[in-house]
């Protein structure tokens, strides 16, 4: 069982459903998170966000590129629209966990690479102390009929998942868990179209559960 002492390491774990999982771990245990994403988090969001809704921050990005002579498309719009909207949930998330009772930090790190991974959690573990669990939610997709797919979609969805419970148990051990949590999908077990890379790294997460539980009895 979790205690107010454990800290988890957990992927993808500032945004959606996995957020979600994180709030009410924290609700049950208070117990500490590194959450763990891609997205930068900056210290402010632009001034042409401050104050402008969610629905709303399309309009106000064009806008405020427009003022600056340039001329946006709509590629770039959605791309500064993402950034603050995902900004925001972050930010919501480390609120909501420290109303919880729990404590959270996060740290900008893609889990599949494998140095900017150890060098996160180097640097996070100072505040947090020594992890002893992992929540790995982090996921990616890149739907596309077999013949249509190429490497690099492959190796992007399949690195996220795999490479990136790799490179997590190799900064932390799975000798050192007290609980180890994958998040899969029924597509690696029912496989799903287009979706030939996920159904692999989902299946190979369950196998990789179905191990641990053999061979770390005290991994949960």
């Amino acid at each position: 069982m979790l205690t107010k002492n454990d800290t988890l390491l957990v992927s993808g774990g500032a945004k959606g459903i996995t957020a979600e999982c994180v709030v009410r771990l924290a609700q049950a245990y208070q117990a500490k998170f590194i959450l763990m994403g891609r997205s930068q988090l900056a210290d402010s969001e632009p001034d042409w966000a401050h104050g402008v809704a969610n629905a709303d921050l399309k309009k106000a990005a064009m806008q405020a590129m427009l003022a600056k002579g340039e001329k946006p498309n709509p590629r770039q719009i959605q791309k500064e629209e993402r950034r603050v909207v995902a900004q925001r949930e972050i930010m919501s998330t480390l609120q909501r966990v420290q109303e919880a009772g729990g404590t959270a930090v996060y740290v900008s790190a893609d889990a599949g690479n494998a140095d900017a991974v150890r060098q996160a959690v180097n640097t996070a573990v100072n505040q947090t102390g020594p992890i002893t669990g992992i929540i790995h939610g982090a996921g990616a997709l890149a739907d596309k009929f077999i013949q249509d797919k190429t490497a690099a979609d492959f190796d992007f969805v399949y690195g996220v998942k795999i490479d990136g419970l790799h490179n997590m148990l190799t900064v932390v051990p799975v000798e050192q868990l007290k609980t180890l949590i994958l998040f899969s999908s029924a597509a690696g077990f029912f496989g799903n179209p287009g979706q030939t890379d996920y159904a692999l790294a989902n299946d190979i997460l369950n196998k990789t559960a179905h191990l641990v539980k053999q061979y770390q009895p005290n991994c949960k």
